[in-house]
C-alpha cells in the first residue's frame, strides 16, 4: 500500500534500515531543510523559457529583434511591430498552456490522480521508485522518478539528484544479496515538447554477466552510429570520471547506461527519429539472451494482480533497505 510507503520517523526501524543496508546519514545527503521542491509555477516557467529560448522555436517577434538593428529607438512603434509582440505574447501563452495539458495528461506525475499507485514502492521528499507499467524485462525491474514532470535526469536539481543517487545505491546493495549488479537506464528525447517524464530504468543482472556489459553497450552503440548520427560527433562519452552531468551540457537529448556507480557512458542522440526507444532494453535482452521476438513488439502489460503481487515482492524485499526511513 503507498501510505506504507511512505517514510515514518520510528528509531527501531531506521536502525534496523541502516544495519543491515550498511547505510549512514552521511552516505545519504538528506535534503537540505531549504531547499524547496520546485513548486508547478516554477517549473512551468522553466520549461517554457528554455523552449522559447531555442531557435527551433523562435516566434516572429523574436527573429526580428534577433536581426533588426533600429537605428532610432526612440520613434513610436508602428502598428506592425506591436502586432509582433502581441503574437510573442500568445506564443508564450500557448507554449505554457500545452506544458501544463501534458503534465496532467502525464501518468508518471506523482500528483496525477491517473498514476498507477499499486505499482509504487517507495516515496522520498522530490523522487520515488516503483515497478514498471509494463511487463518487466527481468524480476527486479524498477524505475527511479522525480516527483514533479522533468524532461531529464542531466537537468535535475541537486537535491533531487541526491536522492535519485539514494535510490541507486540502495538498490545496488539489495541486488548484491542476490550476487547481482544493476545497470541504470535512461533514454532522453523530446526536450522541445516535454512530453516524456524523465525515468532511470533499473535492471539487475547476475554479476557475471554485468562485468560483460560495457563491453556490448560499446560495440552496439558503435555498430548503430551510422544509422543515428549525422554529424561527425563523438560517438560514445565515458563517464567514469566527470559523471553525466560533467560529461555533456543541459538540454541535450542522450541515451546513457551506467554499470553500477563508477562507470558509464553517455551517447548524444544526433538523430531522434531514427533512435529507438527500446535500444538499451534490447542490448540487455541480448546480453541475457531473452526472446528476440521481445525486441520487436510493443511492450505488454501484466494483469493487475501479477502487478500487485510483483510490487508486494518486492516491497518485501527492499524493506530493509529503504533509506527514505531515515527521512523525517
Amino acid at each position: 500500500k503507498e501510505s506504507q510507503n511512505v517514510a515514518k520517523a520510528h528509531n527501531s526501524a531506521e536502525e534496523n534500515a541502516v544495519n543491515k543496508a550498511n547505510i549512514t546519514r552521511s552516505d545519504l545527503k538528506k535534503p537540505s531543510p531549504w531547499l524547496k521542491p520546485r513548486t508547478e509555477d516554477d517549473t512551468d516557467s522553466l520549461l517554457a523559457s528554455m523552449i522559447m529560448h531555442n531557435k527551433q522555436f523562435r516566434t516572429d517577434s523574436q527573429a526580428d529583434d534577433e536581426y533588426d538593428f533600429d537605428n532610432n529607438p526612440g520613434r513610436k512603434k508602428d502598428k506592425k511591430t506591436v502586432v509582433k509582440q502581441e503574437t510573442g505574447k500568445n506564443s508564450m501563452m500557448k507554449i505554457q498552456k500545452r506544458i501544463l495539458t501534458q503534465q496532467e495528461r502525464c501518468n508518471l506525475c506523482f500528483d496525477n490522480p491517473s498514476r498507477p499507485k499499486h505499482l509504487t514502492i517507495s516515496i522520498a521528499n522530490f523522487t520515488y521508485l516503483m515497478l514498471p507499467p509494463w511487463e518487466p524485462i527481468v524480476p527486479g525491474h524498477c524505475y527511479i522518478l522525480p516527483l514533479q514532470h522533468e524532461a531529464s535526469t542531466r537537468n535535475l536539481d541537486d537535491n533531487v539528484w541526491e536522492e535519485l543517487r539514494n535510490f541507486k545505491k540502495c538498490l545496488l546493495r539489495m541486488f548484491a544479496e542476490e550476487e547481482k549488479d544493476v545497470l541504470f537506464l535512461e533514454t532522453v528525447t523530446g526536450l522541445a515538447q516535454q512530453r516524456r517524464h524523465c525515468l532511470v530504468e533499473c535492471i539487475p543482472v547476475p554479476y557475471d554477466i554485468a562485468k560483460e556489459a560495457p563491453n556490448y553497450f560499446k560495440k552496439a552503440i558503435d555498430e548503430a552510429e551510422d544509422e543515428w548520427s549525422q554529424h561527425n560527433a563523438k560517438k560514445l562519452i565515458d563517464t567514469s570520471v566527470k559523471g553525466l552531468r560533467g560529461s555533456i551540457p543541459k538540454n541535450f537529448p542522450y541515451f546513457h547506461v551506467e554499470f553500477g556507480l563508477q562507470k558509464g557512458f553517455v551517447h548524444v542522440i544526433d538523430d531522434e527519429k531514427n533512435f529507438k526507444s527500446q535500444f538499451g532494453l534490447n542490448v540487455i535482452r541480448g546480453m541475457l539472451q531473452l526472446r528476440e521476438e521481445d525486441m520487436y513488439r510493443r511492450r505488454q502489460q501484466e494483469t493487475v494482480k501479477m502487478q500487485n503481487k510483483a510490487a508486494s515482492d518486492f516491497a518485501k524485499k527492499w524493506e530493509p533497505f529503504d533509506w527514505t526511513k531515515m527521512l523525517d
